[in-house]
């Protein structure tokens, strides 16, 4: 009876054991993490900069006359109603003359007629029209021999070309190497007559 007694007893307490182990752990499965999440991120390259254009330059070499309507001139000597500005008025029928009398020229040369081109520009060429009228003493003052002259400060001029023109109608050209200006100064050293005379007066430059 005792022997059953302790077996029974046994039995309970080997039973009483096994609901206190604690339950096996079981070890969850972590998900595997996708390629996307699993990649690192990189970071984007950043974009080449693209260089600014060059800017497109406005000096093509075009050949363009300075407008005489910006332009003003004056003369070391003018007979009245003969003014210098009547060679920058776009009229070839009137003229700047120095002055005269019945007896002939009133001054002597040289004599100049300066010309404020109202800016500064690259100048290249100045284009003298003689007096178009015809009868007695129309040949008076046509420039036969010069002396060209520029400046930047209306003060201090620069000699930059001489020559010789022929005594007719016929438009002058003194051509030379562009330069940087903002008067010009055409000298008469020569003239018929004794007298100087222009009609019209244009300066051509290179844009």
């Amino acid at each position: 009876m005792r022997l059953v007694c302790r077996f029974c007893l046994v039995c309970c307490m080997l039973f009483a054991g096994a609901h206190r182990l604690p339950a096996p752990i079981i070890e969850q499965e972590k998900p595997t993490p996708t390629a996307e999440q699993s990649a690192k991120q990189k970071p984007k390259p950043k974009a080449e900069s693209k260089s600014e254009a060059a800017p497109i330059s406005k000096t093509n070499g075009t050949p363009f006359n300075v407008p005489q309507s910006q332009m003003r001139a004056s003369a070391t000597s003018q007979h009245t109603g003969y003014e210098a500005t009547k060679a920058m008025d776009g009229n070839s029928n009137s003229i700047w003359h120095t002055p005269f009398s019945f007896f002939g020229p009133a001054v002597s040369l040289p004599q100049s007629i300066i010309v404020n081109l109202g800016g500064a520009y690259n100048i290249s060429s100045v284009h003298y029209l003689p007096r178009q009228d015809s009868g007695a003493g129309s040949q008076n003052g046509n420039i036969t021999s010069y002396r060209l002259y520029t400046s930047t400060d209306g003060s201090n001029f620069t000699l930059i070309k001489t020559g010789n023109w022929t005594d007719d109608q016929t438009e002058k050209t003194a051509t030379f190497t562009p330069t940087k200006a903002s008067y010009i100064r055409l000298e008469a050293v020569g003239a018929h007559g004794g007298h100087a005379s222009a009609a019209e007066l244009n300066v051509s430059g290179t844009r």
